[in-house]
């Protein structure tokens, strides 16, 4: 069997949790699995360049899933601002003033800035779950978005945002009967993020280590 990660940072070691200690470390103990995700991506990124996610011609035959925050996370300017500061290279300067200021989340809460839409959200997660079918993947796993914790709490919206996207990923299970959905959001506690609230911590890491080792060797 071959697996392999699709999606954003969540996966990826930083200062806070080193390699060894990520879910893809441990999965690769027991599995044969590679990890494409990069920082950033979004439902919308996945979608339109699922190929090179693939790592152009690895076939696996499960895939596991694990994006949502990027899509969902509270901005507080819209995209074509974001791109701008980005661009510019102001975007750092930018970003530390408005969280040191504490109005990083507040302007993200009362804008309502996202990077992919709800309808936009579910309509590029479906496109991936049916283009990784067309592709003859075996099993699909869709670890879905982490319970808001420590910083993110200080955004009034985006914990009833994160259920509904949530939501999206436990229909899109039902609907296909190749694809299993891991709830972190109702299983985690304050121990599963890092300092940000939304990163995986060691704990997170072997709770998924463990969930997904259930779903691909008890299949």
């Amino acid at each position: 069997m071959k697996a392999l990660i699709i999606g954003d940072s969540s996966s990826l070691p930083r200062k806070s949790i080193f390699f060894n200690n990520t879910y893809y470390a441990g999965l690769k103990k027991h599995i044969e699995i590679e990890n494409s995700a990069i920082t950033n991506n979004s439902s919308y990124q996945i979608y339109t360049n699922l190929d090179s996610f693939l790592l152009y011609g690895y076939r696996p035959n499960t895939l596991i899933l694990n994006y949502g925050i990027v899509d969902v996370y509270p901005r507080p300017y819209p995209n074509i601002i974001y791109r701008l500061l980005s661009c510019s290279g102001l975007l750092p300067k930018v970003d530390n003033f408005l969280k040191k200021t504490s109005l990083y989340y507040k302007l993200g809460s009362f804008f309502k800035f996202k990077e992919v839409e709800i309808n936009a959200f579910e309509r590029y997660s479906e496109g991936i779950i049916k283009k990784l079918l067309e592709k003859e993947v075996e099993k699909i796993i869709i670890i879905g978005i982490i319970k808001p914790y420590r910083v993110l709490l200080k955004s009034s919206i985006i914990d009833k945002e994160i259920v509904l996207y949530n939501n999206v990923f436990k229909k899109l299970t039902k609907k296909y009967d190749n694809v299993s959905y891991i709830d972190i959001y109702n299983d985690s506690d304050e121990d599963f993020t890092i300092w940000d609230g939304y990163h995986y911590s060691e704990k997170a890491s072997n709770y998924l280590v463990d969930k997904i080792k259930e779903i691909v060797l008890n299949d």
